[in-house]
């Protein structure tokens, strides 16, 4: 009887799925794919691709549109899965539904207007990322782009899109057809809705849920984070937990040189995981270096002329209104004495059902003055943040990429149109320069900008920003060099070279943390007059905790910490103090140490409360006792690099300069999810001639297991050591239509390049 339940149980739900598709479902291949169509249009463009023996993908084109057009047709045909990712995510078409009861119920829900976006993150996968696309109204801000944003970037943007749409076309049954063609206007509405995650943009949206979910009215502090699952779920596929960038000028090094270390730290995997690709043109494009899946620009890299590196900074970009609603019709807000009207914008979501079909429902999303709100009976508040008007990142990008020199560089960021970003460059005429990039709103200084904001006096809607050159930065030091590490603006040189944060409105809302990255580069480059090739490569494999740091205070703390009567935290505490802060491969404290650092590093980054150190010491002593019977077990035996059936061993932890963060699991194997993936050296030497390494935490296939390239850098990377990037060699003077097959003639490097074949 029971079995006969579940099947009646289940048969119904069959068949109000196939009724609720037979109403409302529409199929997902609506869109026209002409695949002849894509094919015949590669003949427009003339280009190569050449790829090096590590399968890194050299792009040549006789225009700047050509380049792109290889670029794209390169990296989908490396990661396809992704680039079908970042598109369903800029067009807000991620949603997935998982198909049962609970699910099908918060369908209905929704359909009928009572849908939760909590309640349907729990059952549809992707809808969290869609929820946020369309707070955030990226359609309708993208929608007026061809009178914003120039010629020459949108036939630049075009041609990648036509090289991605040029593979799926080759390969009709590896793709979902029902994205294609990917548009200019795809690339650019995933500009707009990635730019604002990399400057915390997550962490306002969180304290907005927050705001409006009852049982959290009453929190104390704006800056309280939750475990909200919809904001989790968009941490998860924006996770950047750290980066690295330090630049040596000639006066500091043994040797005359001008050297540059690019290590921004991302996801080892996934759509915002390191991608390298070397783009040029004879119109003077020739970048090389790391960018992510969709993106048609060098994010982080070099020409032959400069080089630049990225970090993560969270300066206060965004700010939360508390409206008055009207209590007579709460779709009216109170502004300057008068009731003014919502904008309502019915937003079209899509849910994926299963094989072809998916549900297009309505939602109703709200707009003030100051920016999207969230509201319902009895409260609104509304989020004004950076960026949100932004369209032309895209030329910014261009323009960096194709930049000669330090003032055409500055240009591009005087754009404003990257809202963040800390950014370390150096050129081969010896200038080494940090910037605090920034787009900071001009705020009211009588009003407290770390709380919550009157949404009833329009004077407080920020519209007007400080210029580029009124935000933090530092051009050749006289110590001769300058580091980044996600520390705060005012610590990024020796003592007597850094800025004066008194000179800086307090409005601008800088970040104050200092990570153990920071200190560690101060120390070991401050200590170094004379800096070598040779160091620099030691110095960013550092892996050591420094005693001035955070860190270090908090293990204090355990330090001095009374365990008298305990034999076994006694003794775990004498075997703690014997550590030297060191995560190198032999070193056996390392384990246990990372183990109680772990969740300080963790609640830092999230910006939450510092864990209890004494309970976190006493958990890591029982969970060892536990998992391994002792204290003293290896770094090398716990912590790893893991790829398809490949797991090696490496050194490195959280928040040190190699670093390698991996989540806690239950058996204490530790397998790495992010931080050191591409990092790439770059120096000049005094007569300016250029050298170049890199090296990748896997290979340049990214998805592709079949492929040498999937994992053929992964030792070297485990091994700490890197590969030529081949930057500087010959490409065939002549160019033909479509890809051709030339084997590639270097300039000096004797080394066998494999042969790109279709």
């Amino acid at each position: 009887m029971k079995k006969l339940s579940t099947f009646l149980i289940s048969l119904v739900v069959l068949c109000s799925i196939f009724v609720l598709a037979t109403i409302i479902v529409h199929n997902i291949n609506a869109r026209n794919f002409n695949t002849e169509d894509f094919i015949d249009r590669a003949d427009n463009y003339n280009f190569q691709i050449i790829r090096d023996s590590f399968g890194v993908p050299h792009i040549v084109g006789e225009k700047d549109v050509d380049a792109a057009f290889g670029f794209g047709f390169a990296q989908t045909e490396d990661d396809y899965q992704h680039i079908e990712f970042s598109v369903k995510m800029a067009r807000g078409e991620l949603s997935d539904l998982k198909i049962s009861l609970s699910s099908l119920s918060a369908v209905f829900s929704l359909i009928e207007g009572n849908g939760d976006i909590e309640e349907l993150t729990t059952y549809i996968e992707g809808v969290e990322l869609d929820f946020l696309n369309k707070f955030m109204n990226v359609e309708e801000t993208v929608r007026d782009y061809k009178n914003k944003i120039p010629k020459k970037t949108l036939e630049y943007i075009q041609g990648y899109a036509d090289g991605v749409n040029y593979w799926a076309a080759l390969n009709p049954s590896k793709v979902d057809q029902s994205i294609f063609p990917v548009t200019e206007i795809d690339l650019l509405k995933g500009m707009v809705f990635q730019m604002p995650l990399f400057y915390g943009f997550d962490h306002n949206i969180d304290e907005l849920m927050n705001l409006m979910s009852e049982e959290k009215e009453k929190i104390s502090s704006v800056n309280s984070l939750s475990d909200n699952i919809t904001v989790a779920k968009i941490k998860s596929h924006f996770k950047p937990s750290g980066s690295n960038a330090f630049a040596v000028a000639k006066s500091r090094s043994s040797n005359n040189q001008t050297m540059l270390v690019i290590n921004s730290h991302q996801p080892l995997t996934g759509p915002v995981a390191w991608y390298e690709a070397h783009i040029k043109s004879n119109e003077g494009l020739n970048m090389m270096g790391g960018t992510f899946p969709g993106s048609p620009f060098i994010h982080v890299g070099f020409n032959e002329n400069l080089g630049w590196g990225a970090t993560v900074n969270q300066p206060d970009l965004g700010d939360i209104y508390k409206l008055t609603l009207n209590p007579e019709n709460n779709d009216e807000y109170l502004l300057d004495g008068e009731w003014k009207s919502f904008q309502k914008i019915k937003q079209n979501f899509k849910i994926k059902l299963f094989g072809p079909f998916y549900i297009n429902y309505p939602m109703d999303m709200f707009f003030s003055d100051h920016g999207p709100v969230l509201k319902d009976e009895s409260k609104a508040y509304a989020l004004r943040y950076v960026g949100m008007s932004d369209i032309n990142q895209a030329t910014a990008w261009y323009r960096l990429n194709k930049s000669q020199n330090l003032e055409e560089w500055k240009d591009a960021l005087r754009m404003q149109e990257i809202a963040s970003l800390n950014l370390l460059y150096a050129d081969k005429e010896d200038n080494i320069f940090f910037v605090h990039n920034m787009k900071s709103p001009i705020r009211n200084p009588n009003y407290d900008w770390t709380k919550i904001i009157p949404g009833d006096d329009s004077s407080l809607i920020w519209k007007e920003f400080y210029a580029f050159d009124d935000i933090p930065q530092v051009l050749n030091p006289e110590s001769g060099y300058l580091f980044s590490a996600n520390q705060n603006p005012f610590f990024v040189s020796a003592k007597e070279d850094n800025l004066d944060s008194n000179l800086f409105p307090v409005t601008m809302g800088f970040q104050k943390r200092t990570t153990n990255r920071a200190h560690r580069l101060f120390e070991l480059l401050d200590d170094d007059l004379s800096i070598t090739y040779k160091e620099i490569d030691i110095y960013k494999h550092d892996n050591k905790f420094s005693y001035n740091s955070r860190q270090y205070k908090f293990l204090e703390r355990i330090f001095n910490h009374d365990y008298s009567g305990n034999e076994k935290l006694v003794g775990a505490k004498s075997f703690l103090k014997e550590w030297n802060l060191g995560t190198d491969k032999d070193n056996m404290h390392a384990a246990f140490g990372v183990c109680i650092l772990s969740p300080e590093w963790l609640a830092e980054i999230k910006r939450k409360p510092e864990p209890d150190p004494l309970k976190t010491f006493e958990d890591c002593v029982e969970e060892f006792y536990k998992n391994f019977g002792r204290l003293d077990i290896k770094w090398s035996e716990v912590n790893f690099l893991e790829r398809g059936s490949k797991l090696i061993a490496v050194q490195g932890g959280p928040d040190v300069l190699r670093a390698i963060y991996a989540p806690r699991s239950d058996d204490g194997i530790l397998k790495a999810v992010a931080g050191d993936g591409l990092y790439v050296y770059v120096v000049w030497d005094e007569n300016k001639k250029q050298l170049s390494e890199s090296i990748h935490q896997f290979g340049s296939a990214t998805i592709d297991s079949n492929s040498i390239h999937f994992d053929d850098q992964m030792q070297m990377y485990a091994d700490e050591k890197l590969k030529n990037t081949f930057f500087d060699f010959y490409f065939h003077p002549k160019l033909h239509k479509h890809i051709i097959h030339h084997q590639l003639q270097p300039l000096k490097f004797h080394h066998h390049f494999s042969v790109h074949k279709l």
